[in-house]
């Protein structure tokens, strides 16, 4: 089966445009994108083998499927289930397989499942929607990954990872600077080299403190509740409150599947990194819309549907909280001046007072502004360095950090 995954050019569109105005009929445009979106297709065992995978924290290998083959195809498929990724992010099993009844419920740029007996499934002629056949297997996810985004893995308090997390990307942002130095000179025309140097090292500064300060969120009185009960139940035992006074980022590995079967699935805590990092950057350094896009780029590290709205009252520092804030940012950008620190503290107040007020939707920046280059790498930064202290492994450059390493040793 040939795979449809390619881009329409501008005279594809405007000749599609004009079909469909002389004829009157807007099948012409649909047609055009249809043949140009696909579908995602697993080819399973059985549904329940599906639901076992998923709770597993693996994903469901998948084949494309050209949008429109898949529609009519699906007419002679007795069973055919659609994926719910939101779902399964959420841990809402009951949810996350949903059998497709009508024809109209099937949507491009979705994930499907099919039952093998059916699906006709080979590596070496793909689906042929005819009987019998192989399932599409199954893919483990990243341990880095898996124990960022469930939160377990390796018994971490907040401290030890967020300041793992600062520690990698003073690394990886040796590498990106080449990169913002040649943005800056292409983009700040109008600029002296000196400010475009100064604006260079401010970036630089930033990009690390959205790192150190990424995970806000799980200082959330009620996220911390729910994970420290879960700490309780993997270990087997109750721990006393004055442990539990320190913040946790991540519980301890879960080998019992029983045990992962009681485990409570913590609230979102990305979202509340918009309002906080916008005004603890805008406090610091000017009311400048760059900073909101450094601010929205920490926010989506898990997921590009945060939006940056973030509800009044969601938020509520645990008891500990100002202090460990206090006390982190201290150690990590020591020796400051009195001068340096009371301005320091001013900025922190302001943001935990913004997180506790909520914010406004806001939305990144297009791929044509000035500022997405930024975007991209602050949400990669945040995303990798978040990875690698979660799973102890270096993901990004790993030849060229390994090297400089071996030199400086």
């Amino acid at each position: 089966m040939e795979e449809s995954n390619r881009v329409i050019t501008p005279a594809e569109a405007i000749a599609a445009y004009e079909r469909a105005f002389r004829l009157g009929n807007p099948s012409e445009v649909e047609k055009l994108l249809r043949n140009i979106l696909n579908v995602q297709v697993a080819v399973v065992e059985s549904l329940e083998k599906a639901k076992e995978v998923l709770r597993e924290g693996k994903k469901l290998a998948t084949v494309p499927v050209p949008y429109d083959v898949f529609l009519g195809k699906s007419q002679s498929l007795k069973e055919s289930y659609h994926l719910d990724l939101k779902a399964v992010k959420e841990g809402d099993w009951a949810k996350a397989l949903h059998k497709v009844t009508y024809r109209d419920e099937i949507l491009p740029n979705c994930t499907y499942v099919l039952l093998k007996h059916e699906a006709g499934y080979s590596r070496e002629f793909g689906l042929t929607f005819e009987g019998e056949g192989e399932i599409t297997g199954f893919e483990d996810q990243p341990a880095p990954e898996c124990r960022e985004k469930f939160m377990e893995g390796k018994f971490q308090t907040f401290k030890e990872h967020v300041l793992g997390a600062w520690e990698r990307s003073g690394q990886i942002i040796e590498f990106y600077k080449p990169f913002i130095k040649t943005w800056a000179e292409n983009v700040l025309t109008e600029h002296s080299q000196e400010q475009r140097e100064k604006f260079v090292e401010n970036v630089t500064w930033s990009l690390r403190i959205v790192v150190l300060l990424h995970d806000i969120g799980k200082l959330n009185r009620n996220w911390q509740a729910v994970v420290w009960r879960n700490e309780e139940r993997i270990r087997g035992r109750t721990i006393p409150l004055s442990k539990r006074n320190e913040p946790i980022a991540r519980t301890s590995a879960v080998s019992d599947p029983a045990v992962r079967e009681r485990l409570e699935r913590p609230p979102p805590h990305a979202p509340f990194a918009y309002p906080f990092l916008r005004t603890f950057l805008r406090t610091l350094s000017g009311d400048y819309r760059f900073w909101d896009v450094l601010a929205l780029a920490t926010a989506r590290h898990h997921s590009l549907e945060v939006s940056g709205a973030v509800a009044k009252g969601a938020f509520q520092l645990s008891d500990t909280g100002t202090k460990v804030l206090e006390d982190l940012l201290t150690e990590v950008l020591s020796p400051l001046s009195d001068e340096e620190e009371e301005v320091l503290k001013h900025a922190l107040y302001e943001a935990l007072k913004s997180v506790q007020e909520g914010s406004e939707m806001d939305e990144p920046p297009s791929p044509s502004d000035d500022l997405y280059f930024l975007y991209c790498l602050a949400n990669r930064l945040v995303k990798v360095c978040d990875w690698e202290d979660a799973g102890g492994e270096t993901i990004e450059l790993p030849e060229l950090r390994g090297k400089k390493d071996a030199v400086a040793g």
